[in-house]
């Protein structure tokens, strides 16, 4: 799905961005599903679990925010580090550094690289509440994820972690399963969709509570987990965050030739992960 230099150059940025910002940091997207699952399906498959192109982190702001209060933030000081420290420019919502494919080098603006040769690495910033001043403080409208705000404001629908010299934190399993079936209703690329699938069969299927510190590269050990719960029951879970009638209108969308393209990356049947994923519909 994604070419290994993609994965690698992205977790290697992970680990930069984590020892630059400071703590707590939550991670959202592919690679907290990565954390989840990446012990239980090398262990079954003999190779790491998909990464992720991108880094997304998640931030906390309450809804009734003053300016003053945004501007002395996390997020407000995390976008400073990672605009004039690590030199990410702002796009828009997301944050963007070039990477050339070759030389593995950073691409300055001076430079000018032919597009095939120019990995476009992004952070993207998310927030669980969307202040009515926001844009007067950050000029630009960010991508809000509202489900984030179980895992900020109640510890048990987060996982802590110390690593990097920093104090990490992960949506529990339940709460980034809901994040992604959420995210699947919005797709409009079909490798970001099909990537979708992937990570809500691999939640289902090989997740587990983490019970010590993520590995410092891909590759390395991966800590010990209590055993997997069965899927129905973290299905049973996630209904906490998302409605079942909601669930299932985004479930059926999923066509068989998504299963089959989810089934190449994940070396299960078109018709085991379109089993385990339709278990959510019960």
């Amino acid at each position: 799905m994604y070419l290994e230099f993609e994965t690698k150059t992205s977790y290697k940025y992970l680990q930069e961005v984590i020892k630059a910002l400071q703590e707590p940091i939550c991670i959202m997207g592919g690679w907290a599903v990565f954390f989840h699952v990446n012990k239980n399906f090398q262990k079954t498959q003999g190779r790491p679990y998909l990464g992720s192109r991108d880094i997304d982190l998640g931030f906390h702001l309450d809804k009734n925010s003053t300016i003053e209060q945004m501007k002395n933030s996390a997020l407000s000081k995390s976008l400073d580090i990672l605009q004039n420290k690590l030199k990410f420019k702002s796009i828009s919502f997301r944050l963007l550094k070039e990477i050339h494919t070759e030389t593995e080098e950073e691409i300055t603006e001076r430079q000018i690289i032919p597009s095939h040769f120019v990995f476009p690495m992004y952070i993207d910033p998310l927030v669980d509440f969307i202040p009515k001043d926001f844009k007067k403080v950050f000029k630009f409208q960010p991508a809000d994820e509202p489900l984030l705000g179980f895992a900020f404001t109640d510890h048990k629908h987060r996982i802590e972690l110390e690593e990097f010299d920093k104090r990490l934190w992960l949506p529990k399993a339940e709460l980034l399963l809901a994040t992604k079936i959420n995210a699947l209703n919005l797709r409009d690329k079909e490798h970001k969709k099909i990537k979708d699938i992937c990570d809500i069969f691999a939640l289902l299927w090989y997740s587990g509570e983490i019970s010590s510190r993520i590995p410092r590269r891909m590759g390395a050990r991966i800590p010990e987990r209590i055993p997997n719960r069965l899927p129905r029951n973290l299905a049973e879970e996630v209904r906490q965050f998302i409605s079942i009638n909601k669930i299932k209108q985004i479930i059926k969308n999923i066509t068989n030739e998504d299963y089959e393209k989810a089934s190449i990356q994940l070396n299960h049947s078109p018709e085991e992960i379109k089993r385990v994923v339709e278990i959510l519909n019960i």
